[in-house]
């Protein structure tokens, strides 16, 4: 069990989910999504889908009145979070939030359409454990750069 990994083995699927999710959230703000009916379009009609019935019931009561507001929390935490990867910035933070909005797919339109639109966010799930857990930005990132100043800092 002394066997060492080296996090520059786990860049290539930092970069893949953050150029992804960059990608993603950029086509999002190309075409106005949060000002859209984004809800029906992502999950469905509520009144028919099959989902959890606490989540069904979080989306009717709190996000179908708040859905500008909620449009534009997909949005940009797809491209920040997905910034935040590539350029390995808070990497393990930005992990975190995006485990929990890929969550949040999964419980919506992933239950809703099964298949592989559920196992796409449940892989990305998987993905940002190891993230979080390995915390590649410090290989390849700026978070290389802001861990040795802070190490530096501490030792002044």
């Amino acid at each position: 069990m002394k066997e060492t990994t080296y996090l520059w083995h786990i860049v290539p699927l930092r970069l893949w989910i953050g150029y992804f999710l960059l990608q993603q959230g950029t086509r999002k703000f190309e075409r106005d999504f949060p000002q859209g009916d984004w809800i029906t379009r992502q999950i469905g009609n509520l009144d028919k889908v099959e989902i959890y019935g606490w989540y069904k019931s979080l989306l009717v009561d709190f996000v179908v009145p708040n859905r500008e507001l909620f449009g534009n929390l997909v949005m940009w935490g797809e491209i920040l979070v997905g910034f935040c990867l590539v350029v390995g910035l808070l990497t393990r933070f930005s992990a975190i939030i995006g485990l929990f909005m890929l969550v949040n797919y999964s419980l919506g339109p992933g239950m809703a359409r099964g298949g592989a639109v559920l196992s796409t966010p449940l892989t990305f799930i998987a993905s940002f454990v190891v993230l979080i857990l390995s915390n590649p930005g410090r290989v390849m990132g700026l978070d290389a750069l802001l861990f040795r100043k802070r190490v530096q800092t501490g030792q002044g």
